[in-house]
C-alpha cells in the first residue's frame, strides 16, 4: 500500500510540474506575442528626430541635408492628406533593404517607404515607391481604403518633397493588379515615358479621378501588397505638379 501511495504522490507531483511548465510556456508565448505585436507597431512610427525636420502644416518645406543627417539614403518625403501616408522616402541599391529596415536603417518588421532602385531618385517622369500594408493603419495600409468610392473621392491630394523641389500630388486612379502580369512595374521601360505608363495602367483602374495626363507629366505609382492574394498589389497612380 505504501508503494502505491508513493507512486500516486510521485505522479501527482509530476502532473503538477507538467501543468506548471505548460502554464509558464503559454505565458511566455503570450508575452512574446504581445511584445512582438507592439514591436511591429512601434517600428512603423516616426521618432522625434525626423518629425522635428519633417514637412508639416506649419512648415511646408523640406531640407534634405537635415534628413541625410539621419540617413543619407533618404531622398524625399510623401504625404497624402487625411491619411497615415506621411513618411520619408528611402532608396538603396536594391528593393530588399528597406522591406525590413526603418528610415534609420535599423531592422524593423514594418520596413520603410522606398523608391524602386532603378529610378533616378524621384526625378524620373515615372517612378514607383513601395511600402508594406499593415493592419494597424501605418505605412501604405490606407491604400486599401481606396477600394471604397467615397474614400477615393475624398482623399485625392497631397504633396511630395525632394531635393530643392516641392510637388502638389493629385490621385489619378486606383487599381488592384497582378504584379506578375503588370507590365508597368517595368520601371526602366517607363521612367522616361509617363504617358505610356499611364496608358498601360489605365485599363486596370477600379476608380479614376478624371485628372488628365499628357506628355511631360510626372507620375508616381504607390504600390503595396494585397494580403488576400500573393501576387496581387493595390496601387495608386498619382500626378505630381511642381509648385513653389
Amino acid at each position: 500500500m505504501k508503494v502505491v501511495n508513493s507512486i500516486r504522490a510521485f505522479l501527482e507531483r509530476a502532473l503538477d510540474l507538467v501543468t506548471m511548465s505548460l502554464f509558464l510556456i503559454l505565458l511566455f508565448i503570450g508575452l512574446y506575442a504581445f511584445y512582438d505585436a507592439q514591436h511591429v507597431v512601434d517600428s512603423g512610427k516616426l521618432d522625434d528626430d525626423v518629425l522635428a525636420v519633417a514637412p508639416s502644416a506649419e512648415k511646408d518645406s523640406f531640407n534634405l541635408d537635415e534628413m541625410k543627417a539621419i540617413n543619407d539614403e533618404i531622398i524625399g518625403w510623401i504625404k497624402i492628406n487625411d491619411t497615415h501616408i506621411d513618411y520619408p522616402v528611402l532608396q538603396s541599391e536594391d528593393n530588399a533593404k528597406y522591406l525590413v529596415r526603418n528610415y534609420k536603417g535599423e531592422f524593423a518588421t514594418m520596413g520603410s517607404v522606398f523608391a524602386d532602385y532603378r529610378n533616378n531618385k524621384l526625378d524620373d517622369k515615372f517612378s514607383i515607391i513601395y511600402a508594406h500594408r499593415m493592419k494597424d493603419g501605418l505605412m501604405f495600409s490606407d491604400i486599401i481604403n481606396y477600394n471604397e468610392k467615397d474614400y477615393f473621392d475624398s482623399h485625392l491630394s497631397g504633396k511630395v518633397y525632394t531635393e530643392g523641389k516641392k510637388y502638389n500630388l493629385s490621385v489619378v486612379g486606383f487599381a488592384a493588379v497582378n504584379v506578375a502580369n503588370a507590365d508597368f512595374y517595368n520601371v526602366e521601360r517607363y521612367k522616361d515615358d509617363s504617358v505610356s505608363a499611364y496608358i498601360a495602367m489605365a485599363p486596370s483602374f477600379k476608380y479614376a479621378s478624371g485628372v488628365q495626363v499628357k506628355a511631360g507629366d510626372k507620375l508616381m505609382m504607390l504600390s503595396t501588397c494585397d494580403t488576400d492574394a500573393r501576387y496581387m498589389r493595390d496601387v495608386l497612380l498619382v500626378k505630381l505638379e511642381e509648385t513653389k
